[in-house]
């Protein structure tokens, strides 16, 4: 890869990232941290985890079973094609905190 490319892709990251200042709701004051966690389910499960096809809804879901679905996928009960790697990555608090949220919506 040449140095123009490398020096490229750097730019349009730190642009990308720089630009989420400017991006309204973006601020550090104005999302909470279950936010920040949920922006990322809700980028396969529709906005508030509303559902987007083939995604199910996540909306209203009860507490307890949302928690229960992601700890078994985390411990590979739960048969999944990714949702086992999404749950990994959260803490048994960040876990409950996203179950409240959803359970909310």
């Amino acid at each position: 890869m040449t140095n123009f490319r490398i020096i490229t892709r750097y730019a349009f990251a730190a642009a990308l990232v720089g630009g989420l200042g400017f991006t309204p709701g973006a601020s550090a004051e104005g999302v909470s941290r279950v936010e920040l966690m949920a922006s990322q389910c809700n980028s396969c499960h529709g906005i508030n985890g509303a559902g987007a096809k083939p995604n199910p809804s996540i909306a209203g879901e009860n507490k307890e079973d949302f928690l229960d679905l992601m700890q078994a996928f985390a411990s590979g009960d739960e048969p999944t094609s990714i949702m086992d790697r999404h749950a990994q990555g959260y803490t048994e608090a960040e876990l409950k905190m996203l179950a409240e949220y959803y359970s909310k919506q």
